[in-house]
């Protein structure tokens, strides 16, 4: 099935903006009011320093109990904070004034969650401790320098080239990237998205610009490959204006006697000059028109090819 072009299919969901991060602090009345508040705001310096999410500062109040691997926990947890992602950190103190830490990363959008452990940390080696469990909690798009992607339902994107699957999460280094929208239905829109730090980009399709059943669209790649008809056309046509040039270039010498041989009977200078003044000039332009017209036919054949090869792998 030939693929439709869409004008304007993409929009971004939600708006430029980066993804919330708020970290909760569950121990049981375990630590005292000033020790939670060192350890909930090491732990936000530490989210700042590996993210680029906009790091939040998460409703008062002690959590009971510790979730642990309990994903239910986790998800009652993360719903009370009104963000894309809760960073749940639960403490407990041992005998030995030592802290065993739980940390888990809940995506409260996709429902996924991520958590890692890390047993006996000294209250002073916390925020140590901390940094290497939470970068590996971080979600690539989340990362400092980094955003991301993705497509709604069974949509596929093709990103700088590279296939994904549907719902995948691509992340991108934040800046200008290519990104193809590929539906079941077989639309599709190539479009450049500018992606920012910490900003995960939601695509819709815009559904005013869904074809109607019965309504053609004009086929993928068909203007591309008229783009290639044109330049290789021009390119021909200002390679046969350099054949004529550089015949008129010839024709204008005719008559023109070169001073050679005995007895000297030749064209005078006078008259000479003004001729193979206006004979080079023809030459020049036939040059420039060869050169010019070698180079877009070469720009031609290569959009056709290139447009050949993505319809196939299509």
């Amino acid at each position: 099935m030939k693929r439709t072009l869409l004008l304007f299919l993409l929009v971004s969901l939600p708006s430029a903006a980066a993804e919330r991060l708020a970290v909760r602090l569950q121990h049981g009345g375990a630590l005292g009011a000033a020790e939670s508040q060192r350890v909930l705001g090491l732990t936000e310096e530490v989210a700042r320093e590996l993210t680029g999410l906009d790091v939040t500062q998460a409703p008062e109040g002690m959590l009971p109990g510790r979730c642990g691997a309990q994903d239910a926990c986790l998800r009652a947890v993360a719903a009370e904070v009104k963000t894309e992602h809760v960073l749940v950190v639960g403490v407990t103190p041992k005998r030995q004034g030592t802290l065993d830490v739980d940390v888990a990363w809940v995506d409260t959008v996709r429902g996924s969650i991520a958590r890692r452990a890390v047993a006996a940390v000294p209250p002073a080696a916390l925020a140590k401790e901390l940094r290497p469990v939470v970068a590996g909690l971080v979600p690539a798009f989340a990362r400092k320098g980094w955003g991301g992607v993705v497509a709604p339902g069974t949509a596929r994107l093709r990103v700088d080239g590279r296939m994904t699957e549907p719902g995948e999460v691509v992340a991108l280094t934040a800046g200008p990237h290519e990104v193809d929208l590929l539906l079941p239905s077989g639309e599709a829109s190539l479009t450049r998205e500018r992606i920012a730090e910490g900003v995960l980009l939601r695509l819709e399709s815009r559904p005013d610009f869904v074809p109607q059943p019965g309504e053609s669209r004009a086929p993928r790649g068909k203007g591309l490959r008229t783009a290639s008809y044109v330049t290789f056309s021009v390119g021909a046509l200002a390679v046969a204006g350099s054949l004529v040039a550089g015949g008129l270039s010839r024709g204008a010498l005719r008559g023109v006697d070169p001073c050679a041989g005995y007895p000297r009977t030749c064209t005078s200078f006078p008259e000479a000059g003004p001729v193979y003044e206006r004979a080079g000039r023809y030459a020049r332009t036939g040059n420039v028109l060869l050169g010019a017209g070698a180079g877009l036919i070469a720009v031609g054949a290569g959009l056709f090819v290139f447009d050949l090869v993505s319809s196939q792998s299509e």
